[in-house]
């Protein structure tokens, strides 16, 4: 079964675009479980695998990083199941199989997969997935940090979410540049998207080798998209119709010195990735390393308060960074 990858920062439309292409016949576009990163990451602490022990507990993690109330899929699966179907030490096969079951149980035969900081185990996609595509899709910084900033689930505001954008762009602009050489990757911006949505997804679709369905205009109406929409707070626009609008607001809801400074910081990917500055590079330069950590000292105060979700989603995702099956490592 085919799969495909998203490429995005947190709070930039990636939700949307997993959704729109949810919509299509063909496509399977879960909400995001976040498993693929802790596996991928933490597989050496449960060497070696194909011992049955460090195999049924590397299991038993992954079931129970699933079945956390943070997004709904229309699959359920028991350790049984995994167990019967999946052999012993095949941590892809196993990755493949929440997947494909999934996209099966919804009639689709593609899969396409938002994982955050994808770049963390972009590796393990070139090698087991070599035939597969990617969507990068970016969105302002100004956009992405007001968006941060107003979303009780992210720490601190601005400087943090400027940071991570920046961080997130220098890692993704490197896959990309390694995937364009296969014509593997189709890059968008997240204001083109939601400006023109029906023009943008037949050429992603074209990418993806697909034809475009007019329904696909229709993703909020799906009812599992609908159930997803109301488990986050973030992911609440997702039971609307594409907001055509929804860019620039940081104009409005950001302050002058906010502006600054996110400009500041993401300064040179800015550029690269043609967001016109508000800010004067004079006024820019004026900006130093010691204002900005006295702003993010500011932002400490901003409340953090996940949802049940995410904090579930969180925790069981830590079992995995601490897992020490073989000491001798």
């Amino acid at each position: 079964m085919k799969k495909h990858f998203l490429l995005c920062t947190e709070r930039s439309g990636s939700n949307l675009i997993t959704k729109l292409l949810n919509a299509h016949s063909q496509i399977c576009g879960p909400s995001t479980k976040h498993i693929m990163n802790p596996i991928f990451r933490n597989l050496f602490r449960y060497e070696p695998l194909d011992n049955s022990e460090n195999w049924k507990l590397f299991v038993e993690d992954i079931l129970q990083l699933f079945n956390v109330e943070f997004s709904i899929w229309r699959k359920k699966f028991t350790f049984k199941e995994l167990n019967e179907n999946v052999r012993i030490g095949d941590y892809i096969g196993l990755i493949n199989y929440f997947f494909e079951k999934e996209a099966e149980s919804n009639n689709k035969n593609i899969v396409f997969i938002k994982e955050n900081h994808t770049y963390e185990f972009f590796p393990y996609l070139l090698k087991y997935y070599p035939s597969s595509k990617f969507i990068y899709q970016v969105r302002d910084p100004r956009d992405v940090a007001l968006s941060w900033k107003k979303n009780p689930t992210h720490k601190g505001g601005v400087v943090n979410a400027a940071r991570q954008w920046k961080k997130d762009q220098q890692q993704l602009l490197k896959m990309a540049h390694i995937l364009k050489e296969d014509k593997k990757v189709f890059k968008i911006k997240y204001e083109d998207l939601i400006s023109d949505t029906p023009k943008y997804l037949k050429e992603i679709l074209t990418f993806l080798d697909l034809k475009y369905e007019p329904t696909i205009s229709d993703f909020y109406k799906d009812s599992l998209t609908q159930k997803n929409s109301s488990t986050q707070g973030a992911w609440e626009n997702l039971s609307k119709k594409v907001i055509t609008n929804n860019s620039n607001k940081f104009l409005d809801e950001l302050s002058v010195d906010e502006i600054k400074i996110i400009e500041k910081i993401c300064f040179n990917e800015m550029k690269f990735l043609d967001y016109k500055l508000v800010s004067s590079e004079d006024i820019l330069s004026s900006i130093s390393n010691q204002m900005i950590e006295d702003y993010q000292h500011i932002e400490e105060s901003i409340v953090y308060n996940p949802s049940k979700g995410v904090k579930e989603n969180m925790k069981a995702k830590t079992i995995f960074y601490q897992r020490n099956l073989n000491p001798n490592l």
